[in-house]
């Protein structure tokens, strides 16, 4: 299993802190965001990576370079954010993945680190694609997730408008997918928002009768879209021990 991890994003709504830095390089405790994800996965059994990089990638590359420092190996993939979108950039990674399963992490996300561990077990069990969600009030800002009682995807939404969500799951933005996941993203059209999604082929493999299992987050998730953000990843890590 590799490790793909998408960092490519602007970080607009970061306002100052995002001019000069890849949101994914800035720092929640002792470590950058990044590298909380990296050694997240490494702690799963995960070494290979692949770091999907558009603005500001050169900082990345120079920070970790092989990513021997983290005892991992690293590859870089520069995303073109003419064709912007999760979807494209988890397509990037299709050479390096070859017939591997991948664990794909947005990069602007940390969660307890159990669980990588417990969504690698849960997929070899499982033999199959993973996602994870996490529960909020309105999940309007990410995608409503519904599932049934075996626990397998029904149907995700993504920005569904606020107060219309009969779910208050939220996709987590921690996936494991088969290699099948590519031919998927080979075909995707653009969504409404203009952008090129990798939810909208996770539905449409639920559509195609395609088993996704779900994974509760479970500990702390944050995403550091915002000042206020970063600001709550910080107390959570030190409310949970793990700066």
């Amino acid at each position: 299993m590799i490790g793909l991890i998408l960092a490519a994003g602007l970080g607009t709504r970061l306002q100052a802190l995002g001019q000069d830095v890849p949101k994914t390089l800035l720092p929640i405790g002792k470590k950058t965001c990044l590298e909380h994800i990296i050694l997240g996965m490494k702690d799963a059994g995960i070494k290979r990576f692949g770091v999907v990089i558009g603005h500001l990638g050169e900082k990345i590359e120079e920070r970790y370079g092989s990513g021997q420092s983290l005892g991992v190996e690293i590859t870089y993939l520069k995303q073109d954010l003419s064709m912007y979108g999760t979807g494209r950039a988890v397509l990037l990674g299709r050479e390096l993945a070859g017939d591997e399963p991948l664990m794909v992490s947005y990069g602007d996300i940390i969660i307890d680190p159990a669980n990588y561990k417990a969504m690698v077990e849960l997929a070899q069990q499982e033999q199959t694609t993973v996602s994870s969600v996490n529960w909020m009030d309105d999940p309007t800002a990410g995608a409503a997730v519904y599932f049934n009682d075996e626990g397998y995807m029904e149907k995700i939404i993504e920005k569904p408008p606020a107060g219309t969500s009969a779910s208050n799951w939220n996709n987590a933005g921690v996936y494991i997918y088969q290699p099948v996941i590519f031919d998927y993203l080979a075909n995707l059209n653009k969504s409404p928002r203009g952008e090129y999604e990798l939810t909208t082929a996770l539905l449409q493999m639920v559509n195609d009768g395609r088993p996704v299992k779900v994974h509760k987050i479970t500990g702390f998730w944050q995403d550091i879209g915002t000042p206020e953000d970063l600001a709550a990843a910080q107390r959570l890590l030190e409310d949970a021990g793990k700066g």
